[in-house]
């Protein structure tokens, strides 16, 4: 009998700067270059809850 493991698949993430190149998100370009640290990487689900929390915010 064969012992299966769970295999993790870790979720693929990118740099600030490969983010605003993405096609996906050139209509939030300028949000995303405040919203997003230089020296951190993010997961695509990471960079839409970013925005979707940004975007729920209440304006003062």
């Amino acid at each position: 009998m064969v012992n299966k493991q769970p295999v993790s698949v870790k979720e693929a993430v990118f740099s600030k700067e490969q983010i605003l190149k993405a096609a996906n998100y050139r209509e939030r370009r300028d949000l995303l270059s405040v919203l997003l640290k230089d020296d951190q990487q993010y997961s695509l689900a990471e960079v839409d809850q970013t925005i979707e929390k940004f975007m729920k915010k209440r304006v003062k």
